[in-house]
């Protein structure tokens, strides 16, 4: 390539450059297989890195999430015993997991990389060359993953799994350089956008749910029966009186047969996938403004099957509800499963997200409204979680607690657990108790701190509530409409990008709304003290 050929390519980064943004992009192919008694997931991954960034690239930093649960010297484990949780750190052996078989390779050749000496699930990969501004390499590696017991979100209990965080990832390099992180319970992620082409091959009796797209015809045939099967026991089910029926489901033998599934996504960070042979299937359809339509999908065992009756519903009803309100949904499907999770009340992929047990149908419709909307507050504006937790969890807690509203007259903040401290949150002042119960405590964070600075109790209030009944406050005093347009002007501003809280500022700017007692004092200060300036009477 010669100089010229290169500045020419490079003009268009350089103008994104002038203004302090840019982004890179890696896809993904991935073919895995499911080994479900020794539980372990055996494949190869290839990853297509794209620098956007305006200098070359000296190295790549990886994710290597699932060495979390290897050790009990990982920052997930001294983060749980922190929390008062034994539980990892007693655990036997047998039930950690882990990478084994990496062997990374750029363009076909063997490459330099080692494991950052205080965190084994971050690797650092020297590049044979610099990758120039528009330039792309390929990583390869094999793997085999040792899935761990159901710690926090990557597990199984025996053959039902959770599997998330499961591949070698590339951390984000952004205008504040590279996000390395290692994994942690309390405190979420920040992952770059690309495309996914993805194999799982398992047994051929379990039901998957997953991210993207299923290109699968057999499979596609095999979860509309299940649907429909479903769809057939529900009078029954509605006139048990039980709720759960834990002892009434053993784990069926695998089929001796298996199958594979693909699946492909296109503009996503993240792929999650679940598999139980259990599930029961339930099947929905969101109808969003334009015309679109979107597969709406529910999967749960015997467990909970009487309030998960309606779980497609609920996708579908919150993924109308955030199309209307923030941005039209832009995938093809959305899914909630209820499955292990131990790690709060659910947890959001894009596309899909794990619900842990409800105590009630309105409950479980509260949280699968939380997880369904982190598809908007996550999985579209993909900011940056670690460091900024309340621009995905506050902003979503507002609107969840909108459309409890709206369906329930009901207000309240799903903040994983935190209802059992407080059990009356479906009351108004819920927010308002646990905030000024918080605030008594000296040297507690405010609201815009990095995730893993705040108590368990303080990141329940500090990242969900206080900004929640924040906005609550802003869009009542500027106006619903007011607020509403500013919000969607920030959707459609840096919708599959990476905003920071001052993008937030500056998109509700130029919409007309302004709040500087939001960004300073509200969300800087561990406490707030407004004042009543001025009452203007309308005519209702």
């Amino acid at each position: 390539m010669t100089r010229l050929t290169l500045f020419l390519l490079c003009l268009p980064l350089f103008a994104q450059a002038q203004n302090g943004y840019f982004q890179q992009k890696v896809d993904y192919r991935i073919q895995v297989a499911l080994d479900d008694r020794s539980h372990t997931l055996a494949g190869n991954i290839e990853i297509d890195y794209t620098n956007n960034a305006p200098v070359a690239m000296q190295e790549i930093y990886l994710h290597l999430w699932g060495n979390a649960f290897s050790s009990r010297k990982t920052a997930f484990c001294k983060q749980k015993l922190e929390s008062g949780s034994l539980e990892f750190y007693f655990a036997p052996d047998s039930s950690l997991g882990g990478y084994e078989k990496l062997d990374f390779k750029v363009n076909g050749a063997p490459a330099s990389w080692r494991l950052d000496p205080d965190n084994p699930d971050i690797a650092r990969l020297e590049l044979p060359a610099p990758l120039p501004p528009g330039e792309k390499i390929t990583l390869a590696t094999p793997f085999l993953l040792h899935i761990p017991a159901s710690f926090s979100r990557l597990g199984h209990v025996e053959t039902s799994y959770q599997i998330t965080q499961w591949y070698p990832k590339p951390a984000v390099y952004d205008h504040q350089g590279w996000h390395a992180m290692p994994y942690l319970d309390q405190g979420e992620f920040y992952s770059e956008f690309g495309n996914f082409e993805v194999e799982i091959t398992l047994p051929a009796n379990y039901v998957v749910g997953a991210t993207g797209s299923l290109e699968t015809p057999a499979e596609v045939e095999f979860l509309q029966k299940k649907a429909e099967e479903t769809r057939l026991m529900l009078p029954n089910w509605a006139a048990d009186s039980a709720k759960s029926r834990r002892e009434e489901h053993p784990f069926p033998p695998s089929s001796a047969a298996t199958k594979t599934l693909r699946y492909t996504a296109t503009n996503v960070h993240d792929f999650a996938w679940f598999a139980d042979k259990r599930f029961h299937v339930l099947r929905d359809t969101a109808r969003l403004a334009s015309g679109r339509t979107v597969d709406c999908w529910a999967m749960f065992t015997d467990e909970q099957r009487k309030i998960w009756m309606q779980g497609a519903a609920y996708v579908r009803r919150s993924v109308e509800f955030y199309s209307e309100l923030v941005g039209e949904y832009p995938w093809p499907q959305a899914t909630a499963v209820h499955s292990a999770l131990s790690a709060g009340g659910g947890m959001e992929y894009p596309m899909i997200t794990v619900i842990g047990d409800a105590g009630s149908a309105s409950g479980l419709d509260e949280v699968i409204t939380h997880e369904v909307g982190h598809n908007w507050f996550y999985g579209i504006l993909a900011s940056n979680e670690r460091d900024h937790p309340w621009l995905d969890e506050g902003l979503n807690s507002y609107y969840e607690q909108r459309y409890m509203r709206r369906y329930y007259q009901k207000e309240g903040v799903d903040v994983g657990g935190f209802e059992r401290i407080f059990p009356s949150r479906r009351y108004g002042t819920l927010n308002e108790l646990a905030y000024l119960l918080l605030a008594r405590a000296y040297g507690t964070p405010p609201p815009d701190s990095r995730s893993d600075e705040f108590s368990t109790i303080g990141y329940g209030v500090q990242a969900y509530m206080t900004p929640a009944m924040a906005l609550r406050q802003l869009e009542l005093s500027a106006g619903t409409a007011v607020f509403d347009q500013a919000m969607r002007r920030y959707f459609e501003l840096w919708k599959f990008k990476h905003p920071y809280p001052a993008d937030l500022k500056a998109a509700w700017a130029g919409a007309g709304l302004t709040a500087p007692w939001f960004f300073d004092q509200m969300l800087q200060g561990a406490t707030s003290d407004p004042v009543l300036e001025k009452v203007k009477k309308n005519p209702d």
